[in-house]
């Protein structure tokens, strides 16, 4: 590894051709008034200065649970035997270092299951309808994507582009819904936001799926989804998420029911394929007021390990492979691309949940605290 030679940001990257051993490779820092470069050599100084260790201490993942300890310690040595070094594995440790390592938790399981406001929830559904009544007229999501939304890698790549999402024109609700949800996100975190975006109506078509992935950790730190809709005679689709106790979870929301979950640092998607004609859902990402977009791309660049570019001398008997683009992961060896969901928990709303309400991975309803949402 050449320590002279400037590396990237893996969460922001954009790799120039490497046609000379002094080849740049810029980082792109969040809120930088220009662009900035970090050589391999610098970085290595900062991961030295904050004495860090490979492999972590068992004390440095948080949450420290035994779960959430084994389930990225196992990813870090599926990392390690990754070939393509740059950018998978600098991907995939830039990413793992941010969920297990340095990013706090905010909430006990990372997700819970809530109502959103009925007002709201009826306007996006009729939105919904009138878009479906003229579906040949939207756009397909390529076509139509907002940079600051979830990255490209994250859909499953198809020649088939009847499996890509379309995306219903829905401005004038977005705004909205990042108002009056905002309250919610803040009540379940229990930290002050600033909203970054509300993104919608994505509707997935039959054949669609999502790989495992997590968000932009540098402004989609706590989110939702709200499912708006979904086609009565497809088959249920699951959100596949993991907790901050190393379980899996498939869940099934149905309209009006909000997914709230720390988005940046546990591992979501949609890697099964949805069997149905359209299913619908609004998205909105927070950010803490206090939250260093900066410094925060920077720790995890500095957490990464010196060795990331070298391959482990001995390999690990019944180690699945691991893929990784951009921010999304998979595992083509295991059934769906994601071996977890060998066994996993099933979640649905219960039948007596109300607004202002949150179930989670114990399965007990607490109140959030929140106003009647005539009030939001």
């Amino acid at each position: 590894m050449n320590n002279t030679r400037p590396i990237s940001n893996t969460l922001r990257m954009r790799l120039l051709p490497e046609t000379a051993a002094a080849a740049t490779v810029y980082i792109f820092l969040p809120l930088a008034s220009s662009s900035s470069e970090l050589y391999e050599s610098e970085r290595i100084q900062e991961y030295r200065k904050r004495k860090y260790q490979w492999p972590p201490a068992p004390s440095e993942y948080v949450p420290n649970t035994l779960g959430w300890r084994s389930i990225h310690q196992r990813r870090f040595n599926q990392t390690a035997h990754i070939e393509d070094k740059e950018p998978a594995a600098w991907n995939a440790y830039s990413v793992l270092v941010h969920s297990a390592l340095l990013s706090p938790n905010f909430t006990e399981f990372g997700w819970g299951i809530t109502k959103g406001p009925k007002s709201l929830v009826d306007a996006l559904h009729e939105n919904l309808m009138n878009g479906l009544e003229h579906a040949e007229d939207l756009l397909v999501e390529d076509e139509n994507r907002d940079s600051e939304d979830d990255y490209d890698e994250d859909f499953e790549d198809s020649e088939n582009p009847l499996e890509r999402p379309l995306m219903i024109p829905n401005e004038h609700l977005n705004q909205r819904a990042l108002e009056e949800l905002l309250p919610i996100q803040e009540a379940w975190s229990g930290v002050q936001l600033k909203g970054e975006i509300a993104y919608g109506l994505r509707v997935y078509r039959n054949q669609s799926n999502l790989q495992m992935h997590i968000d932009d950790p540098t402004t989609h730190i706590i989110s939702s989804i709200l499912h708006v809709g979904h086609d009565p005679e497809g088959e249920p689709w699951p959100l596949v998420i993991e907790d901050f106790q190393g379980n899996t979870h498939e869940i099934y929301l149905e309209t009006g029911d909000m997914l709230l979950y720390e988005s940046s640092k546990c591992f979501h998607g949609r890697p099964k394929r949805y069997n149905g004609k359209w299913y619908s859902s609004l998205f909105t990402h927070y950010y803490p007021v206090d939250w260093d977009a900066e410094q925060v791309t920077l720790e995890s660049l500095y957490r990464i390990p010196p060795t990331w570019w070298e391959l482990p001398d001995q390999t690990v008997e019944d180690l699945d492979e691991l893929i990784v683009t951009g921010t999304s992961f998979k595992e083509p060896e295991c059934e769906h691309d994601w071996c977890s969901m060998k066994k996993t928990i099933k979640s649905k709303s219960p039948p007596n949940l109300a607004f202002g309400q949150v179930v989670s991975t114990d399965g007990e309803i607490k109140s959030m605290g929140l106003d009647s949402e005539d009030e939001l």
